[in-house]
């Protein structure tokens, strides 16, 4: 028996024991001070204030000590909520520390205003400053009571600080070069990126918004624009600041959702702050904070149901009940409206005030006339395209026909458009749309192709064979100009399609995956010519000869397909095409027997169709799958933004008439000039001031009934968190218990 238990010992796979030694020792806590903090724990308010007691008396006991987890009795109390020891520790002097940081993270309100209004001077309204230790303690340097409120977003906390007039350090700009940035960046630029981050997810908190801010949504719209660039900059906290950005963007949406009628609607959708864009004041609608909602890309709280059914009223202003009716009665409508709008353009021409004048100037009825006037100016590009009045096609300068006539019209009313669209909302504005650049770019092959030939309708007055034209030749350049500015006129059609519940998803899909194109042909050209130049450097030096492309194939070898790869532009061209499957493998032969040469050229000829066919082809359909998935999780939102953007396109007084209208001066457009000049010109009187002074006094009316219809907004806004704050508790143990009594 005991040579058996010597060999289990022997064989035992625990004989290699490791030492274990505490190399970080702690302080060890006396009797006394254990009881002490047993005590504070427990909430025994006697054996505390005897231990403290004893304390001033023999010194037996360290009352700032710490148990085993760091915490001293301070804290202890504020974890378990037991104020009355919290006032006795503080009564006698015990430090403080980061208790009020502690408390504010456990959201222990009782004990955050008690920190903050203990032993405070008279008439002193500042947080008591902080004694932390910076190795030790549980939060950084940075972390301002605010700011951790801030982070939690506890609105009855964030109320306390707020109202001891607190502050929170303004950030830098991300490229800012000032001596602190970069000073602080080269000590520590962790921490520099860090502290950043933690004062935009203080900016950023619904509450301190909510408090703070005199128009909380611009505020919002603002932080979460510039939070969103920021995201592209801080690549390494990217995840964070979109999530701040999104934060502030629910929380817009959610502060429009507390508005209860119409007329609070209005309200907050028609203010226009300081730095709005200069709208005209005799619009009943300028809906200002939309436009800025649109500008910082807030598509959820532009998407809102609140303010989608006031849009909707807007556009349907004539039209009541309009979503009701069938969609036959809806064509018939549209069709009529559209045939007569030469007939409202004329009369708003002459008067624009009459009755039928303002019938046309209505959102939805603008939007059908503009859409037939474009609808026709397509129809006499079919017509032109058919060169039905052309007799002679060998003409070098023909003469325009009538067709081209009655076109050339609608292209000045299109420039006429686009110039008064960039001189009402700016440069920046108008690149930022890319329909606007499609316009531009319309426009300007329409005015190249009219200049091409006047050009050549000046210089060539004779009929001559086009065989026998030279490549360059006025007339060519201009239809092929034409050609491509008539592919663009049809394609511009698909942005009328946002109006549709339909089709707008599937054309927003369609320009997102535009984008997914563009990024795969950055990719895709590296890859196309790094192979044309490698298939060009070896297929260089067999070059067939012009005299030889007349000689006829023999057998497998066809000496006129050598010339693919024979300069770098062919090489290019042939490696295109080779993706549709226009090119065949015999492009890497060659006429002299050097079978290495034609294997190593069929090899990278190989290689280059795999990798584009294979890999780069399958990647692009993967990303246009994700595009498209990404518009359909959020088909809606999506939708509704776009559609509102049409939508205000239509709502300003200003582009009422449709080309070629426009182009022609209205009595309402020289009125308003003359209006302007005398402005300009004379100084006001004093019927001017006292104009002035009413514009004033309803400005002031105005912004305080928006002050106090933010008031009661926000007001709803935190009752209704504290109640999705209750319900996301869960069922507790007594409201089970209620429930079953009930």
């Amino acid at each position: 028996m005991t040579q058996l238990y010597y060999k289990k010992a022997i064989y035992s796979p625990y004989r290699d024991r490791i030492p274990l030694q505490i190399v970080r020792a702690e302080v060890e806590l006396s009797a006394e001070e254990r009881a002490y903090l047993t005590a504070v724990e427990k909430g025994d308010y006697a054996g505390v204030k005897h231990a403290l007691r004893e304390a001033e008396v023999y010194y037996n006991i360290d009352v700032n000590c710490l148990d085993p987890l760091g915490r001293s009795a301070l804290l202890i109390a504020i974890e378990n909520e037991n104020l009355e020891i919290m006032e006795l520790l503080l009564d006698h002097g015990i430090h403080t520390g980061d208790a009020l940081l502690y408390a504010i993270r456990k959201e222990v309100v009782g004990a955050v205003e008690l920190l903050l209004s203990h032993r405070r001077p008279s008439g002193e309204k500042q947080v008591p400053s902080l004694m932390m230790d910076s190795q030790f303690s549980e939060f950084t340097p940075d972390i301002t009571p605010i700011m951790l409120a801030a982070h939690t977003n506890n609105y009855e906390i964030i109320k306390l600080l707020v109202q001891r007039k607190v502050t929170i350090p303004r950030p830098h700009q991300i490229r800012c070069d000032c001596v602190e940035c970069v000073s602080s960046s080269e000590v520590d630029s962790l921490r520099h990126s860090r502290s950043r981050l933690n004062i935009y997810k203080a900016l950023a908190s619904p509450s301190l918004i909510a408090l703070s801010s005199e128009d909380p949504i611009l505020t919002a719209f603002r932080l979460g624009w510039e939070l969103k660039e920021l995201s592209k900059v801080e690549n390494e906290f990217r995840q964070e600041y979109e999530e701040l950005s999104q934060q502030c963007k629910r929380f817009a949406k959610d502060l429009l959702d507390q508005a209860r009628s119409s007329r609070e609607l209005e309200t907050i959708l028609n203010h226009r702050d300081d730095q709005s864009e200069e709208l005209d004041p005799r619009q009943c609608h300028n809906l200002a904070k939309l436009k800025l909602a649109i500008k910082y890309h807030q598509k959820e709280f532009v998407a809102q149901p609140n303010c989608q059914q006031l849009l909707a009223t807007l556009w349907y202003d004539g039209f009541p009940g309009w979503r009701r009716r069938h969609w036959a009665v809806k064509l018939v409508t549209c069709f009529i409206i559209g045939l007569l709008f030469p007939v409202f353009s004329l009369i708003y021409l002459l008067a624009p005030k009459s009755a039928l004048g303002n019938f046309i100037k209505k959102p939805f009825i603008k939007f059908i006339c503009h859409t037939a006037s474009y609808l026709t100016f397509l129809f006499l590009l079919l017509l032109a395209s058919q060169h039905i009045a052309r007799t002679n096609l060998h003409m070098q300068g023909p003469p325009p026909t009538v067709v081209e006539w009655m076109i050339l019209p609608w292209v000045l009313g299109f420039i006429w458009a686009e110039i008064k669209e960039m001189w009402d909302g700016g440069f920046t504005e108008y690149i930022h749309d890319w329909w606007n650049l499609m316009d531009f770019a319309m426009n300007s092959l329409y005015l190249a192709t009219i200049s091409l030939k006047i050009v050549a309708y000046v210089k060539y007055n004779s009929s001559r064979p086009r065989e026998e034209w030279e490549m360059w030749h006025p007339t060519l350049i201009a239809e092929a100009l034409f050609a491509i500015a008539n592919i663009f006129s049809s394609l511009r059609l698909i942005s009328l399609f946002t109006a549709n519940s339909h089709l707008g998803p599937l054309q927003i899909s369609l320009g997102r995956m535009l984008l997914d194109i563009l990024k795969f042909l950055f990719i895709y050209c590296l890859v196309l010519l790094a192979f044309a130049n490698g298939l060009n450097q070896l297929y260089f030096y067999y070059e067939t000869k012009a005299s030889e492309e007349h000689n006829n194939c023999k057998g497998i070898r066809c000496e006129r397909q050598n010339n693919a790869f024979s300069t770098l532009f062919e090489t290019l061209q042939s490696l295109f095409w080779s993706i549709f499957g226009l090119l065949n493998l015999y492009v890497t032969n060659v006429k002299a027997r050097h079978e290495f040469t034609e294997f190593i050229g069929a090899t990278m000829f190989g290689t280059y169709n795999v990798i584009s066919l294979v890999v780069l082809l399958n990647m692009l359909i993967a990303m246009m799958n994700n595009s498209y998935q990404l518009i359909a999780d959020h088909a809606d939102i999506e939708w509704k933004f776009a559609r509102t953007k049409l939508w205000m396109s239509y709502f300003d007084e200003g582009g009422t008439l449709p080309p070629p209208f426009n182009i022609v001066p209205s009595p309402k457009s020289v009125w308003y000039l003359l209006m302007w000049l005398h402005n300009k010109l004379c100084r006001r009187g004093p019927l001017g001031d006292d104009t002035h002074k009413c514009e004033n006094l309803r400005e002031f009316t105005r912004r305080h009934q928006l002050s106090e219809l933010i008031r009661n907004l926000v007001k709803r806004y935190v009752a209704a968190m504290i109640r999705s704050a209750k319900t996301d508790e869960g069922l507790t143990e007594e409201n089970f218990k209620v429930s079953i009594s009930g």
